[in-house]
């Protein structure tokens, strides 16, 4: 079935690894949902381009080129980046990936698309099953630029695998997806960046010639609604430019006894003049002063501050979408980088916060933000020498984050400095007594105590702690320890309970109830004695 546009031979090709459909035909199984959802959200058939053959690799008699180059021509790509497609060495990577880039950047189309509200789509679509490594991330984004994928992934503590259409225990995926929204953002995807394809084919003929010129490409791929304008004001410029030097011939020919004496000291002026101008305003400030490039980044702010919305609503999928616009809009944003790990770590993508991270802290070395963001990614894998040392730069940028210090603190903790942590967080909290993360200081300085086995200073600061925020698991946790280093079994019961009812972490519930479950008997037998 051929492609819904002239010229191309399927709508969708989908690129994967033979090795992520042996286990369970994961693959498989998303191309038939896939082509469900695309029937129910397009109203025109949808080709799309399968290979089912589980050999994976053409035989010596095959020609690779020739037996993919036409099936290659296609409007969307779909590789399933999984830890196995990541691969130079692989015949997916090799053979489908790599040529449709080339294909693609070659064509009339271009890779990227300038959708229906001026935002841009690649025509390389990727479905993320697996959280990368750092490695893997770099191999995809040194030829496709940051990806922006439709994740299918489930991960929960020790967990990295494909998120399957019927989950046992969907409750328990820490990246809160489900397979039928994934699928219809995909189908979704796809509808807006065909619709733009055909749009751009039925506008007027001499729009239409875009598609027929190579020359073209450069403005469709840029999406940059000043370059029109900039057009234009180029091509003003070289009409006025035009007009004054046929003004300036007939005027030379109706005076030419003027010599360079009569304007010699308008000359000397200017040339005084502009050197001083150019000292005070620089290109870049000058631009910014007419106005010409605030757009861009009033956008990339206005999507941050929606990205921050949806984040501290849990909505991270949506958190995601809106700092991936505001980097369409300026790829230079510090802010927008760091919001997008912040969404990384939340979903457990380590690797990738960390990248992330490392752009913000490149476009913006004074973003504190982005400091603490790449030490919480390294205190998640445990990296705890590094992360005390960008905790300690985002304090260094703003000495009033106290986030960071009640992280750096804790931290200290956790590589056994609580010596360090109590003078940290002591100072902490008599310099900032009302601000709203106190409850964090004194949590922190309550473990402090604790390991320390100072028990009445301990349960002194977790009840400070308790009372700003009696919601927090981790006061909790640490208070029922306390309690039951004091004796005081009945209410360390109480506060285990109170700790399994908070905590969100399965694999920590499981842990609490056994322990629970433990001191409880233990203290009937001692009541009983």
């Amino acid at each position: 079935m051929a492609s819904l546009i002239p010229g191309f031979e399927y709508d969708i090709f989908i690129s994967y690894r033979q090795n992520d459909n042996k286990y369970d035909g994961w693959v498989t199984e998303f191309v038939a949902n896939l082509n469900k959802e695309l029937e129910a959200t397009i109203k025109d058939k949808i080709s799309v381009y399968f290979d089912a053959n589980p050999q994976d690799g053409l035989l010596e008699t095959h020609s690779v080129d020739r037996s993919l180059e036409h099936k290659l021509k296609c409007l969307i790509f779909i590789p399933i980046l999984s830890r196995t497609y990541c691969d130079s060495k692989s015949f997916a990577w090799n053979f489908e990936f790599l040529p449709f880039l080339k294909i693609g950047r070659q064509n009339t189309l271009g890779l990227n698309i300038k959708l229906k509200y001026g935002n841009v789509a690649s025509r390389v679509l990727p479905v993320r099953i697996h959280d990368l490594d750092l490695e893997d991330i770099r191999l995809v984004e040194t030829n496709i630029g940051v990806i922006r994928s439709v994740d299918f992934i489930y991960r929960s503590t020790g967990v990295n695998r494909p998120l399957r259409a019927n989950e046992d225990h969907p409750q328990d995926n820490l990246n809160k997806t489900y397979y039928r929204d994934q699928i219809n953002k995909v189908a979704y995807a796809i509808d807006e960046i065909i619709c733009s394809i055909k749009s751009m084919q039925i506008s007027d003929p001499e729009e239409n010639s875009l598609l027929k010129k190579p020359e073209s490409v450069y403005n469709i791929e840029r999406n940059d609604k000043d370059e029109s304008q900039k057009a234009v004001e180029i091509n003003d410029d070289l009409q006025s430019l035009t007009d004054f030097q046929k003004k300036s011939k007939i005027f030379n020919q109706k005076h030419k006894t003027y010599s360079f004496a009569s304007y010699r000291k308008y000359i000397y002026t200017l040339l005084v003049i502009a050197p001083l101008i150019a000292l005070i305003f620089s290109w870049k400030g000058l631009t910014r002063i007419l106005g010409i490039d605030n757009s861009k980044r009033e956008s990339a702010k206005s999507h941050v501050e929606n990205a921050v919305k949806f984040f501290n609503n849990k909505d991270y999928e949506a958190a995601k979408a809106e700092a991936e616009l505001a980097l369409t809009s300026d790829p230079k944003y510090s802010y927008a980088w760091s919001t997008l790990a912040a969404v990384s770590v939340k979903q457990g993508n380590l690797n990738k916060a960390i990248l992330e991270t490392i752009e913000a802290v490149k476009f913006d070395p004074q973003n504190r933000e982005a400091a603490y963001n790449m030490a919480y990614a390294l205190d998640d894998k445990q990296d705890y020498s590094q992360a005390i040392e960008w905790y300690s730069k985002a304090i260094k940028i703003d000495s009033a984050f106290i986030p960071a210090y009640s992280a750096l603190g804790r931290v200290y903790n956790l590589v056994n400095q609580p010596v360090d942590a109590i003078l940290l967080l002591s100072l902490v909290k008599e310099k900032y007594p009302e601000s709203e993360y106190i409850y964090l200081i004194y949590k922190n300085l309550g473990n402090s105590y604790l390991s320390q086995s100072m028990n009445d200073t301990a349960i002194k600061y977790l009840e400070l702690s308790r009372e700003k925020k009696p919601s927090e698991p981790e006061t909790n946790l640490f208070l029922a320890k306390a309690y039951e280093a004091a004796g005081q079994m009945n209410k360390s019961i109480n506060l285990w309970q109170n700790y399994i009812e908070l905590e969100s972490d399965t694999f920590k519930v499981e842990e609490a109830k056994r322990h629970l479950k433990e001191i409880t008997i233990r203290h009937l037998k001692e009541i009983i004695q």
